[in-house]
């Protein structure tokens, strides 16, 4: 399909279709949901603005920073993001991103009930069943047979449970020292930080940050970091063509042995059958 000047309303962009906006790869509607897959350029720069929808956006390559009134993300590839509706942001493009956007239906969150209330703050959408069912939603968006939308429909409501219960995993609760530390463990889980450097982000004595950090998300930070390697690698496997010893290299594990041995702790698959199911079409 030839790429077309975006025309509809991306979380992305906002102001006139120029030639530095995103670019439009493909577009499906389905029940409740409008997916896009755009693409858009290094250096790209959109001032704050805000949107009348709420939109799921999973970054397919690239990495891009999105700024609120009083913090900045980073969203890399693989990440699965949740952005509320009237949520005032600024995007700036470090690489050439590719982005599957999906657009919400008011409707839609309604129906979600007391998770609404919880879905009313961006972030990511963090876990191995987010990781899995972002690549099965890409995988049906892809696809063109007529199971394909109701699919998608099915996969999309679950995305957006698990939003609600990754987004409302203590954060409401949980200090701003904290908040920033595991800001800053989302975007260096590939570096392996020490817990040191972690506690300096904080402000806080390194035995204080490791029982608060358990306290309010329920892990250990050593397990934190783990799995979301293993979310990683799971990106990895079903968009690439990586060797598994790359993938266990790329993703800080010691060698390929040990990498599929902790990929199937988490996940019950191995690397391989995993690769298998996420196969796209």
């Amino acid at each position: 399909m030839n790429a077309v000047n975006v025309v509809l309303e991306n979380p992305l962009y906002t102001g006139p279709v120029t030639g530095l906006s995103g670019t439009v790869l493909k577009q499906r509607e389905i029940a409740g949901f409008s997916l896009t897959e755009c693409v858009y350029p290094l250096g790209l720069s959109l001032s704050p603005h805000r949107h009348s929808h709420a939109y799921l956006i999973f970054v397919l390559s690239g990495c891009y920073r999105e700024k609120y009134a009083h913090r900045e993300c980073t969203c890399s590839e693989g990440a699965l993001r949740f952005l509320p509706l009237d949520q005032l942001h600024g995007n700036y493009f470090d690489s050439a991103v590719r982005c599957l956007l999906v657009r919400i239906d008011p409707l839609v969150l309604d129906r979600l009930g007391d998770h609404a209330t919880v879905l009313s703050t961006p972030g990511e959408v963090s876990g191995l069943a987010s990781s899995w069912l972002a690549n099965r939603m890409y995988r049906e968006f892809l696809a063109s047979d007529d199971i394909a939308p109701l699919a998608m429909e099915g996969v999309l409501l679950e995305i957006l449970a698990e939003s609600a219960r990754a987004i409302g995993e203590g954060g409401a609760h949980a200090p701003i020292w904290l908040r920033r530390v595991r800001e800053a463990l989302e975007e260096s889980y590939l570096l392996a930080p020490s817990l040191a450097e972690l506690a300096a982000i904080g402000g806080v004595h390194p035995v204080h940050l490791s029982r608060e950090f358990r306290k309010h998300y329920e892990t250990t930070i050593g397990e934190f970091i783990r799995k979301r390697r293993i979310e990683h690698a799971c990106h990895l496997l079903a968009n690439s063509d990586k060797s598994l010893s790359e993938i266990a290299l790329t993703c800080g594990f010691s060698d390929q042995s040990h990498f599929c041995a902790m990929f199937k702790s988490h996940t019950s698959l191995t690397p391989a059958k995993f690769r298998d199911m996420s196969a796209r079409p």
